[in-house]
This record gives structure tokens, sequence and C-alpha cells, in this order.
């Protein structure tokens, strides 16, 4: 599996729903919309593979044992900027 193996993740309708569940509550919480690139790449990073590890396993084994995991937090390190 590639670096954007956990970007593939977008492709899944249950992650959209968690996706649309985090941007909803992080917007609240800074009292206006993150927008849905920041919430589904901050979602990613935070969650991605919590959720491979629980729903694809194969997959997040796979991710693993090809040493893609640190190469997925720098790419989206690159994509989003930390907020203070």
């Amino acid at each position: 599996m590639d670096t954007f193996a956990y970007l593939r993740l977008l492709d899944d309708p249950r992650v959209a729903e968690e996706i649309e569940r985090y941007k909803w509550i992080e917007s609240s919480k800074v009292g206006r919309d993150i927008g849905p690139e920041r919430a589904a790449l901050e979602w990613i990073r935070s969650y991605g593979h919590i959720w491979l590890t629980i729903h694809k396993p194969k997959e997040y084994k796979k991710i693993a044992d090809d040493s893609v995991c640190s190469g997925q937090e720098e790419m989206i390190a690159l994509v989003l900027p930390h907020s203070p």
C-alpha cells in the first residue's frame, strides 16, 4: 500500500460519516465551520490508524509492515498547518 493509503479512507462512507461528525464537533468548539478538508485531514491524522486497526486490520497490517505510517504523518503535516 502506498503513502496515500490513509487518504483512500475517504472513499468509505463510514469514514465520511465519522469525519462529518468530527467536523461538527470541532466547528462547535471554535464557533465557526472548520471546513471539510481540515476536518478530513485532522480526523485522518488523529483517528485514521485506529479506524483501520478496528475496521480493516489486514490493510492496517500491510501499512505497518511497509513502514508507511510515519510517511503518512509527514505527508499530512506538510498539508495541514498546526493550529496554535
